[in-house]
């Protein structure tokens, strides 16, 4: 499968006879209703031929001595493959089938260099450059095809767990995404049960409802707790729900009570904006939690800030305490989105290179195999020019390409944060700014959580249906080989 950033004079139907697959298959892939409506900058999937052995051809200097030692086999076993007599008798053009070796098409995007490519698919710089002969590394382009070398091993993708987090508005909007989308999520995270100040849990409408939906679809629930007030995430909330002996005994009690009501797999912890100094009673809370539902089978999760360095002092991060925390709970959900947020100025919501700062940090003190990567389904479209008493406005994934087509705009990339963005003046004139994430910044994300061996992957969106975007869902079953029911 390959990514596509739309081109000025692309059309569908050109872009299917160059890649030599039919438009009706690109359609379905993408879920486009009107092939006419196309936006420059606009990112789409186009679905790829099967590997095929890889072919080789000798160039001068060349031998098959040489050639065994760079892709890791015998003289014979090459000798073989090819029916040659004399193995050291091999003339220059001669094309050669490596055995035990695949390729695969790529074409160049602008934004590509060799090292980048090599990255994305695990490939050794220099045994790209082999293959497909290049002279140059620096004088690559758009357009070009390169074969990608893939042993057998690195056909078959990693196992990758997902948690997505649903609401309890529109159940069955929520029943009609799981439909499509249910074979691709392990755990559903049910946004969400309220701690009061007395230690009780307040269960909100559907939630029995929604919990039986995901069973229904054979994925695992969770009970997400929060310290959400009438004026949000509230920090004097968890101060009294952390600091009082009693009243946390009594959540832990109601706790345990509310996941066995429930039927669910554990409970997720999503407090936020906690003080700083709460970090020991935040902490403590936790490692109780854990200790009073591991025994009885049922997990503990826990949301956590995104930093990259220890911040101790800092507000809504300082009170996480990583390396505690992990050492405690099953899992632990890094939030690694928001930098780009409703209140602040335009900017990528969820930067590649601060994901991956946080993510390191975050490997260094948690072992890899508990933690899942927050992504966002959602964008911020930002009235210009930004000021504090001028929010942002959430926008669904699936609603930006439309948008961008009526306001006949082209879709920037910012390559440091690895995110599209876009501006256009609306029908009175006033100027806007859209940041979102497409097929390319999610499978950059993909990919992160793919090299550092993470748990896997998890979407915080603040709807059920449509939930996330078409090209999300073929992506992530290309790069992971599935997600498992259990642990």
């Amino acid at each position: 499968m390959e990514i596509y950033v739309i081109q000025p004079g692309d059309t569908l139907f050109g872009i299917s006879r160059r890649y030599g697959v039919s438009l009706t298959a690109i359609l379905n892939l993408n879920e486009l209703s009107d092939p006419e409506q196309l936006v420059i900058g606009q990112a789409i999937l186009i679905p790829g031929p099967p590997p095929r052995p890889l072919q080789y051809t000798i160039v001068t200097g060349d031998s098959l001595y040489r050639l065994a030692n760079i892709f890791n086999t015998s003289v014979t076993r090459i000798a073989q493959t090819n029916n040659i007599p004399n193995p050291g008798l091999i003339q220059t053009g001669t094309i050669l089938t490596i055995p035990d070796w695949f390729q695969v098409s790529y074409i160049v995007r602008p934004e590509d260099t060799l090292y980048i490519i090599a990255g994305r698919f695990n490939v050794p710089l220099n045994l790209l450059i082999k293959v497909n002969q290049i002279s140059n590394p620096a004088l690559i382009f758009a357009g070009q095809m390169l074969n990608i070398p893939q042993r057998p091993s690195q056909i078959g993708k990693p196992i990758s767990h997902t948690l997505a987090y649903f609401q309890l508005t529109n159940p069955s909007g929520l029943r009609r995404s799981l439909t499509a989308i249910s074979p691709y999520i392990t755990y559903g995270a049910v946004f969400h049960f309220p701690v009061a100040v007395d230690g009780s849990i307040t269960i909100l409408n559907n939630a029995a409802q929604v919990v039986d939906i995901l069973k229904d679809f054979n994925i695992r629930p969770l009970i997400v707790i929060t310290n959400w007030s009438p004026t949000g995430f509230d920090p004097e909330l968890a101060r009294t729900i952390l600091s009082d002996s009693a009243v946390k005994a009594k959540v832990i009690v109601n706790v345990s009570s509310l996941v066995k009501q429930f039927g669910s797999a554990g409970i997720n912890v999503d407090f936020e904006n906690m003080y700083p100094g709460d970090r020991p009673l935040f902490t403590n809370f936790i490692r109780e939690l854990a200790a009073a539902l591991k025994p009885q089978g049922f997990l503990t999760v826990v949301s956590v800030a995104p930093k990259s360095s220890n911040l101790a002092n800092a507000p809504w991060v300082g009170a996480f305490d990583y390396a505690a925390i992990g050492s405690a709970a099953d899992l632990v959900f890094f939030m690694t989105y928001e930098w780009g947020w409703i209140g602040g100025p335009p900017m990528a919501v969820s930067p590649i290179n601060q994901v991956r700062r946080v993510l390191n940090y975050g490997v260094s003190l948690i072992p890899a195999a508990k933690i899942l990567q927050g992504v966002p389904f959602y964008g911020y479209n930002w009235p210009l020019p930004h000021t504090p008493d001028r929010p942002a406005t959430p926008l669904n994934l699936v609603n930006v390409y439309p948008l961008a087509y009526h306001y006949h705009v082209i879709i920037n990339y910012d390559l440091a944060s690895e995110s599209p963005w876009f501006r256009y003046h609306d029908e009175q004139g006033a100027e806007h700014e859209v940041w979102f994430d497409d097929a390319r910044s999610i499978e950059a994300k993909y990919r992160l959580s793919r090299n550092l061996n993470l748990h896997g992957v998890g979407w915080w969106t603040y709807l059920n249906e449509p939930y996330g975007f078409p090209q999300n869902w073929p992506l992530l079953e290309d790069m992971f080989k599935g997600r498992l029911k259990s642990n």
